[in-house]
């Protein structure tokens, strides 16, 4: 087990529920993993997916799992356990995932709720599920009442519950997104390499969403013109303030003086940018996709949007100044993540400009 894995997602009230569901886990599914031979490549067809997460971005690193299981197993269908209110609608593209079971927002507030939604699952019957994330031990706790034939995770210092196929995390791969693709592979029986190919974040938008979202840009540019996208807002200490995004625009739109530079609001629908730009809001993340999808450039911090962004195939800058990169970063082709920590906005902005530099 490494202790490289950061992922810098911890607080005191996630790490007190984290030891909670380690001792309810422990005591009611025993700690040792039941040795067995590889998975089977066949005969698997109902897989459930346990991620008890509300946020967005955390709900889009899951479709890198779900693009292997479908090459793996192309005839299966896919159930998804969540708490993301907006899971249904980010997966609906997805042609292999059959229901999204929403779990209650407290899950220990609702009992009545939970022991019915355990009971839907055990009778499901599924032939494999997989707990996708190294430290929630809520995924571990819930694959185990699943009562799965299979069961897939990654055997974590800080896991507790019984696995049919428990992965050891590796040393040089950190990545929320890909850490469930290398389990599933190395359950397979295979020696994957971590720098081998894995998956990208996908919205699967249709033709019909992405045509909707160039006319939506065409409306806010006024003409057929290149076009920057920026998402201003990021949670507590992943956040820039106005000044700082002030800096950065002015470098980036002197290097890129052919775009329009358009603002995608926040949940408030207020502009982080003083009205500066036009600016688009959605409190629909596949509309919103859509529209991101046609951009020439987005740039944001380390939040969800940045990952859909990245989902619906747009170039994508990911600014970073509080998370851990190799955990969360914008991987894949015309993708980046850059380290903003302590560095000048107008530095930063150059390196942006440099990485993806349109011409």
């Amino acid at each position: 087990m490494t202790t490289q894995i950061r992922h810098s997602n911890s607080s005191p009230t996630k790490n007190l529920r984290r030891r909670i569901v380690r001792w309810f886990s422990r005591g009611r599914s025993g700690n040792e993993n039941a040795p067995s031979l590889p998975l089977p490549a066949s005969g698997i067809y109902r897989i459930l997916i346990c991620r008890a997460t509300k946020t967005l971005g955390e709900t889009l690193l899951l479709t890198p799992l779900l693009g292997e299981i479908e090459q793996r197993f192309p005839g299966a269908e896919v159930d998804v356990l969540t708490r993301c209110a907006a899971a249904p609608e980010l997966l609906a593209g997805w042609f292999n995932v059959g229901c999204v079971h929403l779990l209650p927002e407290r899950m220990f507030g609702a009992p009545v709720v939970m022991a019915r939604l355990l009971r839907g699952l055990r009778a499901a019957h599924y032939d494999l599920a997989i707990d996708p994330y190294l430290f929630s031990n809520t995924d571990r706790a819930l694959v185990a009442r699943s009562q799965s034939r299979f069961s897939v995770g990654l055997d974590g210092e800080r896991k507790s519950g019984r696995l049919t196929h428990a992965v050891a995390v590796p040393e040089n791969l950190e990545h929320a997104g890909k850490l469930p693709v290398f389990a599933l592979r190395r359950a397979l029986g295979e020696t994957p390499d971590a720098a081998a190919g894995y998956p990208l974040l996908d919205l699967r938008l249709s033709d019909a969403e992405r045509a909707a979202g160039v006319q939506a840009l065409a409306n806010l540019t006024g003409a057929a013109r290149r076009t920057i996208g920026v998402y201003a807002h990021a949670t507590g200490v992943k956040s820039f303030a106005r000044g700082w995004w002030d800096e950065f625009l002015v470098v980036l739109a002197a290097r890129f003086p052919q775009h329009a530079i358009v603002e995608i609001l926040p949940a408030s629908g207020g502009s982080l940018l003083g009205d500066r730009y036009p600016a688009f809001f959605s409190s629909r993340p596949r509309r919103l996709g859509a529209l991101l999808a046609n951009l020439d450039l987005f740039v944001s911090g380390d939040c969800g949007v940045m990952h859909l962004a990245s989902a619906s195939g747009a170039p994508t800058a990911g600014l970073f100044v509080a998370s851990d990169i190799n955990g969360w970063n914008v991987y894949g082709p015309r993708r980046g993540s850059f380290d903003a920590r302590g560095e000048p906005p107008a530095q930063i902005a150059a390196q942006v400009a440099s990485a993806f530099d349109a011409g």
